[in-house]
This record gives C-alpha cells, structure tokens and sequence, in this order.
C-alpha cells in the first residue's frame, strides 16, 4: 500500500531542492532535511562530497520506511528530526529477502514475538509528540547565518487548538485518530488495549497510508497504487472520508467549507460587493499547513449574467497554469536577509515573512470582491470555489525547466447564489 511517508526521499521536487542546496552550500549541508525526508540517506553516511544524488539508493526506495518510525527510542519537539533511534536487534535471517531464511524468519517472528514487539511498539508511538519531532521546523543561525525563525509547525498549531483537551481524551482528537484510522485488519498485531476506545480483540490497525494534502507526487512518480492513493488525498482534502472512531467529536462537512454572501437584488449600473466566507471546520491545524512557499490555496470567483456572459472573475489560472495577480490566495512570502522574496524554496536563507496568510484550526476568514452590475442584466449568478494545489507554478518552472509539468488542482469545496437585478 502506498505511504505519504513512502515518497519522502523520492518525491523528485525534494532531490531539486536538495541537489540546489548541496550545490551552493556543500553536500553535508543537506543533512538539515535528511532526518524527516530520508533518514536512511542520512544514517547511512549518505549525504557527502562522494555521491552526486546525496541519497542511499535503499534510503530513496524506502523514503520514512517502517523501521524508521518504529525503531525511534526518544523524541523532542523542537523540530527538525529531533529524535534518538537506534537499530534494533535483527531475528535470523531477518534481512534476508527470499528462499529459506525468510520462512525462518517469519517463523521465529510469529514464534517468539516478544523481542520484536519490545524493540518496535512503544506507548510513545501513540503520541503527538512523536510526529511532533518531523512536523516542526526551523531555521537557525548555523543555518541562515542569522538567527532562529520558526518554519511550518503543525504540533504546536493542534496543541493550541480546539481539538487538544489534555486528559480528556473523550474530546481530543490526535493526529494518528485523523491521519492513521482504524482499518480491518487479520494482522497478528491488531487489536490495542491502551487507547480509551480501543480492546485487544477489536479486529483493527491504525491504517499506515497517512493520508495529507499531496495529491501530487504519488501519481507523478507512478508508484503501485499512487494513481489510487491521490484520489484517496482528494476525498479527504474535501472530508469526504468519514472517520468513525472520532466521528462523535470531529465535525461534519467539508473540511474548508465556504459560503457566498452576496444581497439578493441589485440595481442596474450598482456598485455591488461580494464575500466569500471560509472556515477552517475540521484541520488539526493551519489550513493551508506545511512549506507555504510552495503550497498555495485560493479563491476562484466568477460572476456572469442570465446570457453566461461574464461580469467579472477572479482567481482563475492563465494558459501557463499561474493565478491571476490579485487573487485571494493562501500563502507565505518569505525573504531573505536582503529582503529578497524565498521562492525556490531555498529556505536555509530565510530570515523572516513578509506575509503569511493561513486560517488557524476553527477560525475562519472572507475574501470580499466589488463589481458593477451590467445595465442590460437582469439575474446575476456568482459561483466561488476554493481550490488547492501542492505546488504553485514558479517552482515547478524553476526545478524542472524543461517540461510543462504542472501541479494538479482540487476543488475543495463551492458555493453559489443568484442575485435578481431589478
């Protein structure tokens, strides 16, 4: 089954990003990303002056493979891979990949699984302070040369949300209730005592797929299943994938819904304004979360009379897939010492941001839109919608100079009303 975690190594937008970094400022420098991207690289001295790639090519496979996860003892939230792990103590012919020695060791695993579960399952796996370590990042001056800047930072944004009530796990949602669900299982492991509503025999595992907001690389990069895997994405950047362990305290709905507020009648040659209402209803964190100088989400708007003739848009994609200027987009514009705007996601420049706009969980936001009314109308129909992509134009362009590739685009939800003119 295809991972979010499966990619992180290989989605090719990261191996640009790093080979520019290793580039400018040498390749050790990319062991900044190694720990949350591709560990095995990292650990396995990977990232020198002596591979062109910087990756393992088992590192660049395997992305954050299970033994990655599974075989961290200790962790920290300040970010940045902060976390202690160590090898575990392999069974017989465990590393073997065919013939004898991998129904021996099947055999001993399922024989004698103590050692397996003491070395690969601890209650700290359960925790968000475990995905906490990756899902937070900084910069600091060994970096940037300047000092330290807070980058994306989806832990600290649920731990201050409406969906973190500390000891009362009956109203908290976690990240792996969202992100890992339960999922019918025959695994020997199934089943867990320790969460509050959970026993031994529940029949269950917490699915490992991830779902996020990357609709883009596992299809891109054509991995078994990835066509399958971002379709899977899409239905839950749009909630439409029910979770129902936590469906009694998570909402309903989209997980961005917005409203048009528009007046019900106008008058011919009117000065009308519109809004456009979003909430951030079900994310456990920012919306739109993750690097912003990449990510971009905004507002499509487009007005027409009774004929379809259009009275005004905005928010649509030119034919070189770039949103037109002065749309409502979510996004970050970091810069540089110098002031210059970070946008080849060269973020071990980053000083600071000279604009973030991002809707924090449960609070919500409006884009507000003037427009004269036609004299010759007689109805007016206003349709919005909020749309997201993974990567925004620019930086597709400047990685990959050669190609037309583009990023896919999903509505995540809509809206419509009818204004009478009169």
């Amino acid at each position: 089954m295809p991972s979010a975690h499966r990619y992180s190594a290989a989605d090719p937008l990261f191996r640009r990003v790093q080979h520019v970094m290793g580039t400018q400022n040498g390749a050790e420098s990319t062991r900044y990303c190694g720990g949350c991207h591709d560990p095995i690289s990292l650990f396995s001295a990977a990232k020198n002056l002596f591979r062109d790639d910087l990756t393992n090519p088992v590192g660049l496979h395997e992305g954050v493979s299970c033994v990655t996860c599974h075989a961290i003892q200790e962790v920290d939230v300040r970010g940045n891979a902060d976390y202690v792990i160590h090898a575990p103590e392999p069974y017989l012919f465990e590393r073997d990949t065919s013939g004898l020695g991998v129904l021996i060791s099947n055999f001993l695993i399922r024989s004698y699984p103590k050692h397996h579960v003491s070395s690969l399952s601890r209650r700290m796996f359960k925790s968000p302070e475990f995905c906490g370590a990756c899902h937070k990042q900084f910069v600091d001056e060994e970096i940037n040369n300047v000092g330290w800047v807070q980058l994306q930072n989806q832990y600290d944004n649920w731990r201050k949300s409406r969906w973190n009530h500390p000891g009362d796990p009956a109203k908290t949602i976690e990240r792996r209730e969202c992100h890992m669900p339960l999922v019918d299982s025959f695994d020997p492991a199934r089943g867990d005592a320790l969460d509050y509503n959970r026993s031994p025999d529940d029949g269950k595992h917490r699915s490992h797929r991830f779902l996020g907001a990357n609709q883009f690389i596992p299809a891109h990069l054509e991995l078994p299943g990835g066509k399958e895997h971002a379709r899977l994405v899409e239905k839950w950047l749009r909630g439409e994938i029910e979770v129902p362990e936590i469906a009694d305290k998570w909402r309903n709905g989209p997980v961005i819904p917005i409203q048009v507020l528009a007046p019900e009648r106008a008058r011919p040659g009117e000065t009308v304004t519109v809004e456009v209402a979003m909430l951030n209803n079900k994310a456990g964190h920012d919306f739109p979360t993750g690097p912003l100088d990449i990510i971009q989400a905004w507002v499509e708007f487009v007005v027409t009379d009774e004929q379809g003739r259009e009275v005004f848009a905005s928010g649509r994609l030119d034919d070189r897939y770039f949103i037109e200027p002065g749309s409502f987009v979510f996004k970050a514009e970091p810069v540089d010492r110098y002031g210059n705007l970070i946008d080849r996601h060269n973020l071990w420049e980053m000083v600071g941001v000279r604009y973030k706009r991002a809707m924090f969980p449960g609070y919500a936001d409006q884009a507000r839109y003037t427009f004269t009314v036609p004299r010759d109308a007689r109805r007016l129909h206003v349709k919005a919608r909020l749309c997201y992509r993974k990567v925004n134009q620019f930086l597709l362009n400047f990685l990959f100079p050669d190609t037309t590739l583009t990023a896919p685009v999903t509505e995540l939800s809509a809206d419509s009303t009818v204004i009478q003119v009169m």
